[in-house]
C-alpha cells in the first residue's frame, strides 16, 4: 500500500512509501498523471516505472534549481547533478531536456564569462582560454566566444595601460623590486613575455638605474 507525504521545504514534492520498498520523492505531475492516492495497491513494475519518472523530474527539478543561481557550464552542471546518484542514463535524459528547454548553452556562458572575467580587469586570451577549459568549455566553443567578444580588443594597448597603472602604485619600491613585482603582475594575467616587454618598455623610464 502506498503512503504520499508532503516534502517540507520542497513544494510540489512528495515522499511514496510503498510497503516493502525505499521511499523516494515524488512529484505532483507524476503523482497526479498517474493518479495515485494513499492507500493505493502498487506493483513492482509500477514502482519501478513511477521511480524513474520522479528521478528524470528530480533531475531537472535540480538542474534547473542550480542554473537560476548562476551560469553554469555543460560539464560542471553534469556534476553537480551527479551527486543526486541517479542512473547515469537517467542524467543524460534530464541534461538533453535541460538544454533542448534552453536552460544553459555553452557558448553564451563562454561569452558570458569572457565579459565578466574582462570586467574585472584585463586579461590575455591565454589566460581566459586555460579558465574556459578549466570549466570544460571546448576548445572550439571558446576560441568561437573569444573571437566575436576580443573582436575589438588590442591587447598590447591594453597591457601598457594597465602596466602603467600598476606602475605607479609601485613608485615606492627601489626600481629593481618594482619592475619585478610588475612583471609577476602582468605574467599572472596570462601575458606573454613579448607582451609585457613591450610594456616595460613603454612604462619604464629606460633612465631608471636597475643595477
Amino acid at each position: 500500500m502506498a503512503g504520499i507525504t508532503p516534502v517540507r521545504r520542497k513544494k510540489g514534492w512528495f515522499e511514496l512509501d510503498v510497503r516493502g520498498k525505499p521511499p523516494f520523492f515524488i512529484d505532483e505531475e507524476t503523482t497526479v498523471k498517474n493518479g495515485l492516492a494513499v492507500g493505493d495497491l502498487i506493483s513492482d513494475a509500477a514502482w519501478k516505472r513511477l521511480k524513474e519518472e520522479a528521478d528524470l523530474a528530480w533531475l531537472k527539478y535540480r538542474g534547473m534549481q542550480i542554473i537560476s543561481r548562476r551560469m553554469i557550464s555543460e560539464r560542471d552542471l553534469r556534476r553537480k547533478l551527479s551527486a543526486e546518484r541517479k542512473s547515469p542514463e537517467l542524467r543524460d535524459r534530464a541534461m538533453k531536456l535541460l538544454r533542448e528547454y534552453g536552460f544553459f548553452d555553452d557558448s553564451k556562458y563562454a561569452a558570458a564569462f569572457i565579459r565578466s572575467q574582462m570586467a574585472r580587469g584585463v586579461k590575455s586570451r591565454l589566460f581566459l582560454r586555460q579558465k574556459l577549459r578549466e570549466k570544460g568549455i571546448a576548445e572550439e566553443i571558446g576560441a568561437q566566444a573569444m573571437e566575436a567578444e576580443l573582436a575589438e580588443f588590442d591587447e598590447s594597448s591594453a597591457v601598457i595601460e594597465l602596466a602603467k597603472k600598476k606602475y605607479r602604485s609601485l613608485k615606492y619600491l627601489p626600481p629593481v623590486k618594482a619592475r619585478d613585482r610588475l612583471i609577476n603582475f602582468l605574467r599572472g594575467k596570462g601575458f606573454s613575455w613579448d607582451v609585457i616587454r613591450e610594456a616595460l618598455n613603454k612604462t619604464i623610464d629606460k633612465e631608471e638605474d636597475f643595477s
